[in-house]
């Protein structure tokens, strides 16, 4: 062989994976002697190196990229690539064979110094194959045994992967063998508060991730969604379907931040989103009422923006659309002063206050009728549901439907049963969460000006959204009547409608104050 290699020009090409070099870590340095070595006694020509700590699942690897740009740029220059033994090439035989290929049309033979191949004898193609099969075969088998044993991981309750946000490695203390993820003591309660808060309804997840209590946790959109999914932060561990075996969810080993309630809040909370994309509004501190204001003249809506003066100072206005000939312009001052006088207007005496609690305790009471019958029809369908889960179940294990059908229909299952069991929830807890619903809702409605005052511009713009029917209309000195939304007009009209009937009745009526906005601001009857 000496004599046919005599100055042939070669690269030399080592490699490495992590796990070798924490096993052997003078293994490069190994094969860099036996490649030079080799090169040496058969006389041939080192024209460049390579070395690499890469696997070689595949060939996408930074040096090896190079020495196939350098191969191309030096064709004709380029004799071999040497290699101490065929897995340091690729333990991948198809990737392998094709790159072994088109190196041969650039001029260029793959070899290995200790099992050298003769490309041009058909019947050495044999021992190629089996050289580059064995090293993937055993790439194979690794990764099943790798795969069982963190499938069995997790049937035990242990999430063997990397940990989500809000938990950090750990060991079993009991078992200091075996893996148990703990709590991050830094983020893992505001990753418990995070959820409460988005279970409440009140937040959509751009807006959670924009408070400053939850900033430290490092929230992409994605990256939020996709936490929010987690059942890990319930205490529960899902194992993938494989083979025969069916999808499972399993108690989790590790501690959990929110309970399995909170989650399956936040699990209605996506769905209902998911159905209804709100379109996105673009908030200005300075003109909160964008959005909500009707123009007098032409009905249409009103913008709002700011112009510089010949001094320099900044003015802000609400106008109509200069484009369709409209030149209604409000300045801010003046349609926030008169807003205040609206929102201050709709602040009821403490006596209307009290008339308010009772009239919540008498709809509340009026509601417990149907309420029990509500819960045993979802009760009802919860069990229908359960039983048809059950019998896809069998129907699989029957070999009746394949594990691809029973994945389809039990996820649609899982979500319709979902959704019943928030509904019982919301139904079990209303009575133990009327008094703190009561004692809020008098405090809004007491304080509804000096809130609305104070808070954010999304704060503002939620609370408009929630009082108002349609768009206000500023004439330039006070508002038309608006219209409110029917629960809030609900209110005020059984407010007057109850003190019309204790003043019949003969209720003291020195007790009761009888004020109500004025004329100019009463709430529109629908």
């Amino acid at each position: 062989m000496k004599a046919q290699l005599q100055d042939k020009k070669v690269i030399l090409y080592r490699r490495v994976s992590t796990t070798d070099q924490k096993e052997s870590g003078n293994s490069l340095n190994t094969q860099h002697n036996s490649l030079r070595d080799f090169a040496r006694k058969n006389g041939m020509n080192v024209v460049n190196e390579y070395e690499e700590d890469y696997s070689a699942k595949n060939f996408n690897r930074p040096e090896f990229k190079k020495l196939q740009d350098f191969v191309k740029k030096s064709k004709g220059k380029v004799d071999y690539i040497l290699i101490t033994s065929w897995d340091r090439f690729s333990r991948n035989a198809h990737d392998a064979l094709g790159v072994i290929h088109n190196m041969r049309e650039l001029g260029v033979e793959v070899n290995c110094i200790e099992n050298w191949i003769d490309h041009d004898d058909p019947q050495q193609l044999i021992m190629m194959l089996l050289y580059l099969g064995i090293p993937e075969v055993d790439n194979r088998v690794r990764s099943q045994k790798v795969r069982t044993c963190m499938r069995q991981g997790l049937k035990e309750g242990r999430w063997n992967v990397g940990q989500p946000i809000g938990y950090i490695p750990g060991k079993d203390p009991e078992n200091p063998n075996k893996i148990l993820m703990k709590v991050d003591p830094e983020k893992g309660p505001s990753m418990a508060e995070l959820f409460k808060e988005f279970a409440r309804g009140i937040y959509s997840q751009n807006e959670l991730r924009a408070l400053p209590r939850f900033r430290h946790l490092n929230l992409s959109r994605s990256n939020l969604n996709v936490q929010l999914r987690n059942v890990l932060y319930a205490g529960k561990i899902r194992v993938p379907a494989y083979k025969d075996e069916p999808e499972e969810l399993k108690d989790a080993l590790h501690e959990s931040l929110i309970t399995w309630e909170t989650y399956e809040k936040v699990q209605y909370q996506l769905a209902k989103r998911r159905k209804v994309k709100s379109k996105t509004s673009k908030f200005n501190d300075l003109l909160p009422l964008r959005g909500h204001l009707m123009c007098p003249d032409c009905g249409g809506n009103l913008t709002g923006s700011g112009s510089t003066s010949e001094t320099g100072k900044r003015h802000y206005y609400y106008h109509c659309n200069t484009s369709k000939g409209c030149k209604v312009r409000f300045r801010v001052e003046d349609v926030h002063i008169g807003f205040e006088h609206l929102i201050n207007d709709l602040k009821p005496a403490p006596q209307v206050i009290e008339l308010f609690k009772l009239i919540m305790k008498d709809h509340y009471q009026n509601a417990e009728k149907t309420k029990y019958a509500a819960i045993e029809i979802l009760k009802k369908k919860v069990k229908t549901l359960e039983k048809r889960q059950e019998n896809l179940l069998n129907n699989m294990l029957d070999k009746i439907v394949t594990s691809v059908v029973y994945k389809k229909h039990t996820d649609t299952l899982d979500k319709e049963i979902l959704e019943l069991n928030i509904q019982l929830r919301e139904l079990g807890d209303f009575d133990n969460d009327l008094h703190e619903y009561i004692n809020f809702g008098s405090f809004l409605l007491e304080n509804l000006g000096s809130l609305y005052q104070k808070a954010n511009v999304q704060i503002k713009n939620k609370v408009l959204s929630s009082i108002l029917e349609d768009k206000l209309i500023f004439t330039g000195k006070n508002y038309r009547t608006p219209k409110f939304k029917e629960a809030v007009s609900h209110i005020y009209l059984n407010i007057k409608d109850l003190e019309r009937k204790n003043a019949k009745k003969g209720a003291a009526s020195k007790n009761i104050s009888f004020r109500v906005p004025r004329t100019r601001f009463e709430l529109a009857r629908p």
